[in-house]
């Protein structure tokens, strides 16, 4: 029993550490072991997302569905399948969830922005057109073409100047890359303005504060 308990956290913890390391492949083999001892909702969520790490957007759906039938009210899961059903234009579905998280997180006021979004057809074709230039700057960045991908970033700031996402990808292209914390500063506060209560944003704009005082 103590055996099978420590290789759940084994393969789960493998699993983690080469998602993060943005190796999917490998990460699958590990989340899937996992999966096959325990299909808790936590193991069913790793494996979701390690499906569309690997663009299998169809079957990460189905397990988040799973997810969210045993926890109704978890604001990732919910999060995660209404920007699914926006990247796949299922604007009534990605409708209900964001209403779910507005009734279930009153407080979070990203939440109504989002919903507000949603309900507006320029603003939502915006946001996906962002969102594929998000990702385009990403494979133009692995392939080394910063100019490419730099112009990519500017494109989807115009398009969805809301989004704190491309704020804070901006922000860490010209401090990573052009090595200009200053400029970086502008972008990591801007993020962490519409999105305060992100950590990783939070992190960044410490970061880049400190860096400019030394």
């Amino acid at each position: 029993m103590i055996f099978d308990l420590l290789f759940k956290d084994y393969y789960r913890t493998k699993g983690q550490k080469y998602l993060m390391k943005g190796k999917p492949e490998r990460a699958y083999r590990y989340f899937e072991k996992a999966l096959l001892q325990d299909s808790n909702s936590t193991n069913m969520y790793n494996f979701a997302l390690v499906l569309l790490a690997l663009g299998r957007r169809a079957e990460a759906k189905n397990y988040l569905s799973k997810v969210l039938e045993e926890m109704p009210n978890s604001e990732l899961v919910l999060l995660t399948l209404a920007d699914l059903e926006m990247q796949d234009k299922q604007w009534d579905k990605a409708e209900d969830l964001l209403t779910l998280l507005t009734e279930h997180y009153p407080n979070n006021n990203k939440y109504q922005k989002y919903l507000g979004r949603v309900k507006n057809p320029a603003a939502r074709e915006n946001y996906i057109k962002a969102k594929d230039l998000l990702q385009k700057a990403s494979t133009l960045l692995t392939e080394n073409k910063t100019k490419e991908a730099l112009q990519s970033l500017q494109k989807a700031e115009k398009l969805d100047p809301e989004n704190p996402y491309i704020q804070n990808n901006l922000g860490f292209f010209y401090l990573q890359l052009e090595k200009n914390p200053k400029k970086a500063l502008t972008y990591f506060q801007r993020a962490y303005q519409l999105e305060p209560d992100n950590k990783k944003f939070q992190e960044n704009l410490y970061s880049v504060r400190r860096q400019i005082k030394e």
